[in-house]
């Protein structure tokens, strides 16, 4: 029962709307390697993440800050 899961960097590991943050490399490759046999919960569990956050899809909500619109002059010169 291999579960998919996508490294996004030596101390992070995407297991479907899930990033797992660890705060060492061993730790996550401990976390993905627990995959290849077990399920999410027991690996979360037997190789606690530090944080855990929802992926956030290109569609949600903007990103950034929101700034003011600024409109071009509509008159001529003063």
């Amino acid at each position: 029962m291999t579960i998919t899961a996508e490294r996004l960097s030596d101390t992070e590991v995407k297991v479907e709307n899930t990033i797992y943050s660890f705060d060492a490399k061993i730790k996550a490759d401990a976390f993905q390697q627990c995959l290849v046999n077990d399920s999410v919960e027991t690996c979360a569990t037997n190789h606690a993440p530090a944080k855990t956050r929802a992926v956030h899809e290109a569609s949600g909500e903007p990103q950034g800050e929101p700034g003011s619109i600024i409109s071009p002059s509509l008159g001529g010169m003063p």
